[in-house]
């Protein structure tokens, strides 16, 4: 299978698109000092993701969909992962929710302009 077989799926609703994302694995972590000077690190948890997404859309339902979905508390977001070779599942929330119409977009008449939507799906 390619990777067009493995479309990005957001709280069950399967994509007909690949938006542009970014994903940055983050570990958490408390660092101390100990007694003798020394930095102990405390791993937390590792592969915690945070994922800046953007796009851009021709049809203003997409719009509305992920508008929804920064309003809820949080989803399943499933994507294709290069380390497992096959979807990976991640409990997330969207952050910074941000769509802006494209210059000179509302000349077209097929559809309702074209939207330039991006945000950051944290993983909780």
């Amino acid at each position: 299978m390619a990777l067009k077989d493995y479309p990005p799926i957001y709280d069950g609703t399967t994509l007909p698109f690949f938006p542009e994302a970014d994903i940055d694995p983050k570990e958490i972590a408390n660092t101390f000092r100990s007694e003798g000077g020394h930095d102990i690190k405390q791993s937390i948890r590792k592969d915690k993701w945070s994922i800046s997404v953007k796009t851009k859309l021709a049809d203003d339902e997409w719009v509305a969909f992920f508008y929804g979905l920064s309003l809820g508390g949080g989803f399943v977001y499933q994507q294709y992962s290069p380390l497992t070779h096959g979807y990976t599942s991640r409990n997330v929330r969207m952050e910074n929710f941000k769509f802006k119409q494209v210059k000179d977009s509302e000349v077209l008449t097929a559809v309702n302009g074209v939207w330039e939507v991006s945000y950051t799906l944290e993983e909780f």
